[in-house]
């Protein structure tokens, strides 16, 4: 049997996945709206997912509705909780473009720090999404932007962590609940 959830190796989603495994074979996707999409083909399978799961790909999904509109195709066969990676909010003092690059579950977190700090207005970042954290670091540096919020661990490991235009604003720590779904 396979337990698809988010990848690539490294996310939250991957390592709650290891932490669930039995006998199950891992299979990670680029992202959960290629799961959602497909999950039809997945009968038997399972799916791992985080009830702060957000598409922004898909219009007006996110867990909640997921779980709603999906209830006669799936069955909760397990939850648990796992805290997410800390989670940090960084700035790039020499940004060549005005974006925030974000997850989209972090989309609150990302418009709770502008607002707070008075950038929530035409001077502030366009926030666009990334389809994990992971990726989202990798476009952060090669593209220079503005913002991003991602695993501290994994930024800790650039040779890039250490540049002094990269400016942590925050470290955030949220808990988290993680459904495992059997697809019917």
């Amino acid at each position: 049997m396979n337990i698809h959830t988010l990848g690539p190796t490294g996310t939250d989603s991957d390592r709650a996945a290891q932490h669930y495994l039995t006998h199950e074979t891992l299979i990670l996707h680029t992202s959960f709206e290629e799961i959602i999409m497909n999950f039809h083909n997945y009968r038997g399978d399972k799916i791992l997912m985080p009830v702060a799961f957000k598409s922004n790909k898909l219009d007006g999904i996110d867990w909640a509705e997921f779980n709603y509109l999906n209830w006669m195709n799936l069955e909760i066969e397990s939850t648990f909780s796992l805290p997410l990676m800390a989670m940090s909010l960084i700035e790039n003092t020499q940004y060549q473009r005005n974006i925030a690059l974000i997850h989209a579950a972090t989309e609150g977190l990302m418009k709770r720090y502008l607002t707070k700090i008075a950038l929530n207005n035409a001077a502030g970042p366009s926030i666009v999404f990334a389809p994990s954290k992971v990726v989202a670091l990798q476009d952060f540096i090669k593209n220079q932007n503005r913002f991003t919020i991602i695993s501290e661990e994994h930024f800790k490991k650039i040779a890039e962590s250490s540049d002094e235009k990269y400016q942590i604003r925050q470290v955030l720590k949220p808990q988290m609940i993680w459904v495992v779904y059997k697809i019917l």
